[in-house]
């Protein structure tokens, strides 16, 4: 009887140590599980990151594009606008320079300056010759080397100094510029260095 009763201790041991056992070996198999599903879930997550890292790359790179040809675009209306304003003056403004050359001329006769109609002629020269301005008109600088771009040479004047050639002298009829257009070229006297004779004089 007693060793009927020892046997099945013994019996119930072993059936005990293999529940264990099978308990053991399904938590590894459920950690390992856990361990692989944690593993691909960090490798989709890695991927939608860098898929999404890529995108905002290529959208920063289109905005970016976008602001440079909205920029250019810009850039580009403002200076044919600037233009287009300066091709709708040429022509008003290059009527009225034969005005401004009276106006000129009408000073230059009077030899007194000091009189009320030199005066007066002055301010309005001065106000018609703002008004032509805010038109964009503007002289062409003659005190400086003679420019073919801007100066017609209608005379050459001999000069001792060599500092002196090729020198504008003096402006014959003033040049104007509308924008960065030539209107009319000043006509000028241009500076010539005198060349020594070295001929033999019998």
């Amino acid at each position: 009887m007693y060793s009927l009763i020892e046997e099945k201790d013994k019996i119930d041991d072993r059936v005990k140590d293999e529940d264990n056992c099978n308990n053991e070996d399904d938590l590894t198999l459920r950690t390992a599980s856990v361990g692989k599903t944690t593993d691909d879930d960090a490798k989709s997550l890695k991927s939608k990151l860098d898929a999404a890292l890529e995108e905002a790359s290529l959208l920063r790179d289109e905005a970016s594009r976008a602001k440079a040809d909205f920029y250019n675009y810009r850039t580009r209306i403002e200076r044919d606008r600037a233009r287009d304003r300066v091709l709708a003056a040429e022509g008003a403004v290059f009527d009225l320079l034969p005005v401004l050359d009276n106006l000129e001329r009408a000073l230059d006769a009077e030899s007194d300056k000091e009189s009320s109609m030199y005066k007066g002629v002055s301010m309005v020269k001065k106000q018609f010759f703002d008004a032509l301005q805010s038109m964009g008109l503007k002289l062409i600088e003659t005190s400086c080397p003679f420019d073919p771009s801007v100066h017609e040479a209608v005379m050459m004047v001999d000069v001792e100094n060599d500092d002196e050639d090729g020198i504008v002298t003096e402006v014959l009829h003033t040049g104007y510029m509308l924008g960065e257009k030539v209107l009319r070229a000043a006509k000028v006297k241009v500076g010539r260095k005198k060349t020594e004779d070295t001929g033999d004089k019998s």
